[in-house]
């Protein structure tokens, strides 16, 4: 009888042991899916730029971190490898809650996005498992979740460059286009709401030999309910959302804007010579990061300004070209 006792509380104990293990590791898994663990990264700016001699000599550049304070210039994703040569990374997006780092290339032969963590840690390329292609990716986007994501691309059956919009992801890698270009149409600078339940974009639209006309709207990520907020004959080239929801900062005619997403209240922030691109929030909405020429040639600067345009001031001086890319 004992030993049957034993054998028992041996089975119950090992089931309970089992239990424990299969439901700790089913809540791990979605994490490790999205990105494995690294170095907490915070009050930083992260950046695109081929500054490296090396990133300048292969035609391609890297991610870097920077302090606030312009000190502690780090590279964290630098020259990633392609067929024979190296990729040029054209755009970037990071989420500070789940520390991670979504990377895109305009490489026709490069059907994916690279994914890592904010510190550089687990580099690996996510290709679709169904669905549409992620080739030629101009601009990328990161859902607050940390999984969705939103890329703009390059459609081929065009004679001159339009892109379409395609969502989907990273867990079951199922993507999708919800914006398709025309010969009239063309879709960019996707950006997701603070909530997910939004997305911002510029629709370029084309009338025959004439000038473009610029459009900034919001819809569904499925790309349903699409309402235009502002029209102009003027370039719109970038667009963020604020952390609460409550603005947007565009790019107009190469100055930083703010607008209300639901329209109305538009407001310039910059006014600088040689003109301001990429505008990035801050996490707490306070202050908006952006980059300028510099009067040195070949040089660019990284800004920060408060919210409404005010005290700004320069964070760093960085040879070569600089994409702005997320505030940490």
């Amino acid at each position: 009888m004992r030993l049957r006792s034993r054998s028992r509380r041996t089975k119950i104990l090992t089931a309970y042991v089992l239990a424990v293990l299969i439901l700790f590791f089913g809540r791990q898994l979605p994490s490790n899916l999205r990105a494995p663990g690294g170095e907490p990264v915070s009050k930083a700016l992260i950046f695109i730029s081929n500054a490296d001699s090396i990133d300048a000599g292969r035609g391609s550049n890297s991610v870097y971190r920077i302090g606030l304070d312009g000190r502690g210039s780090k590279r964290l994703v630098g020259s990633i490898p392609h067929g024979e040569g190296y990729l040029r990374i054209t755009d970037i997006d990071c989420e500070p809650d789940s520390q991670q780092l979504v990377i895109a290339s305009h490489r026709r032969d490069l059907n994916g996005v690279h994914h890592a963590m904010l510190d550089g840690s687990g580099l690996h390329l996510d290709r679709p498992a169904e669905g549409d292609l992620l080739s030629a990716t101009r601009q990328i986007a990161l859902a607050p979740d940390g999984v969705n994501i939103i890329v703009s691309r390059q459609f081929e059956a065009f004679s001159e460059p339009r892109f379409g919009l395609v969502f989907g992801d990273l867990m079951s890698r199922r993507f999708q286009r919800i914006k398709k270009p025309t010969l009239a149409r063309s879709y960019s600078s996707p950006a997701f709401s603070p909530a997910g339940r939004l997305i911002a974009y510029i629709i370029i639209r084309r009338n025959g030999e004439g000038s473009p006309a610029y459009q900034l709207a919001v819809a569904r990520p499925s790309g349903r309910d699409e309402v235009v907020l502002y029209e102009t004959p003027l370039r719109i080239s970038d667009v963020a959302w604020s952390p609460d929801g409550k603005w947007l900062a565009a790019v107009l005619d190469r100055q930083v804007y703010r607008i209300r997403p639901y329209g109305g209240d538009l407001t310039r922030l910059t006014d600088h010579l040689g003109g301001a691109d990429s505008p990035r929030w801050s996490p707490d909405g306070a202050q908006i990061s952006y980059v300028s020429p510099s009067t040195f040639a070949g040089q660019n600067q990284l800004f920060v300004m408060n919210a409404d345009g005010s005290g700004k001031r320069r964070v760093a001086n960085i040879r070569g070209d600089v994409i702005n890319g997320c505030w940490v």
